[in-house]
């Protein structure tokens, strides 16, 4: 698999260490705007399956 594009959610950025691939898991971290400390990142993998693409949030392990 290869990502090709994402959009984050009005608030968000995506982080520059994306992960495109090819390979079975995609990465990618959606950051809060700069004026908002309150919201944490969301860390996701998106992995191929028989449905589809699907993506999720992941433990976030920068800590």
């Amino acid at each position: 698999m290869y990502l090709v594009s994402w959009s984050p959610a009005d608030g968000f950025h995506i982080d520059d260490d994306v992960e495109r691939g090819p390979g079975a898991v995609a990465r990618l971290e959606a950051e809060p705007s700069d004026d908002d400390d309150e919201q944490d990142d969301l860390p996701y993998e998106i992995r191929c399956g028989e449905g589809g693409p699907r993506a999720g949030v992941v433990a976030d392990t920068d800590d």
